[in-house]
């Protein structure tokens, strides 16, 4: 029951958790005969207990999200909860995975298609900071909020930020130090988490040109670094 990373959901699956309203009228499932499989019953439950948990956590913090709280978002009974999550942690974990798995897909595609690898390091960021100013539940629900959870989300976290290195292995490079990536992966995740905390998600675009300098500048050096701080 647990979410695992790139656990497929039954629909909706490049959408980011929270973006959609549980609530939808779209996604209500008629009382009676309504002609759907048991599994696609269940899988729209799901998606919809996910996204009732990324609203009701962004907006209350984890400390007060409780699972009457969710399963009231979601249209649902706790006894539906409970036959998808073993508690808030795991529905914590399906969102934070099945977000990740989305950015990071997003994030590679045009990290793929660039000329360069400076040129895939600005296009990987700018997707990544825009595609959390248009989803402030999930950056904060991600960024924020997955610090007040329990260890396994937290594990997951420690986790997925090392995924983030698949970026630095390009054949272009010299071989860069696991800790050197570390840093400054964490250095980019440390500046948005300080805006998003702020709440100035919105405002996370503005950061490249400054993150894309902060990335390239001890690898490729200033001369190459620097154009980019001009670059949107």
């Amino acid at each position: 029951m647990s979410g695992q990373p790139g656990t497929p959901e039954t629909s909706g699956t490049d959408v980011l958790p929270g973006s959609r309203s549980a609530l939808d009228p779209g996604r209500a499932i008629k009382p009676g005969r309504h002609g759907l499989s048991p599994e696609t019953v269940a899988g729209i439950q799901r998606e919809r207990l996910i996204d009732a948990f990324v609203q009701v956590v962004s907006d209350r913090g984890f400390a007060h999200t409780t699972i009457g709280r969710v399963t009231e978002a979601a249209g649902v009974t706790k006894k539906t909860f409970y036959a998808h999550f073993t508690d808030l942690d795991d529905c914590f974990l399906a969102a934070y995975w099945r977000g990740m798995d989305i950015l990071l897909a997003r994030m590679t595609e045009v990290y793929e298609a660039a000329p360069t690898w400076p040129d895939g390091i600005h296009a990987a960021l700018r997707t990544m900071l825009a595609v959390l100013a248009r989803e402030p539940r999930f950056a904060r629900a991600s960024l924020v909020e997955v610090n007040a959870a329990g260890p396994r989300v937290r594990q997951a976290r420690i986790d997925n930020l090392t995924r983030f290195r698949a970026f630095f292995a390009a054949p272009s490079l010299p071989p860069v130090p696991v800790a050197v990536v570390d840093a400054i992966v964490g250095g980019i995740y440390s500046a948005i988490h300080v805006q998003t905390e702020t709440g100035e998600t919105d405002e996370l675009p503005s950061l490249l040109p400054s993150l894309t300098y902060f990335v390239l500048l001890p690898l490729v050096g200033r001369e190459a670094a620097s154009p980019y701080l001009s670059e949107t």
